[in-house]
Formats: structure tokens, sequence, C-alpha cells
């Protein structure tokens, strides 16, 4: 069961619109609630530059919690 769901899941996700970075830099703020900056350091060194706004959000998330060491 839990592999259809990942499977399902990938399918909506492959399915999603994608914009470039820069689009998504733009509305930061008013989809993600964050500064393009910290767009742009999530981002940084991935080599990616388009994306689904949830890909986008997934990865804003994994930064903000990223431990500093």
């Amino acid at each position: 069961m839990a592999a259809k769901e990942t499977t399902a899941k990938a399918v909506r996700e492959d399915n999603a619109p994608r914009y470039t970075l820069d689009e998504l830099k733009a509305k930061a703020e008013q989809l993600f609630s964050v500064k393009e900056e910290v767009l742009a350091g999530a981002f940084y060194g991935s080599g990616q530059t388009v994306c689904s706004v949830e890909e986008a959000k997934a990865k804003i998330n994994e930064f903000m919690k990223a431990k500093v060491e």
C-alpha cells in the first residue's frame, strides 16, 4: 500500500507546474513567507534551475531546519 501512495505522490509532483528559480524568487515572500535570499540559500550549489512550488517549499524547510556547525 505504501508503494502505491509513493507512486501516486510522484505522479502528482510530475504534473505540477515548474517555474524557474528567478520566478520563484520574485514571489518568495508571497509563496513561502521568506525573503528571496532564503530561497537562494536553499538552492545554492544544487544546480537545479526549475522546480515546482511544493519542491521549493520542501527545500526551504530543509534549509531552515539545518543545523549550523
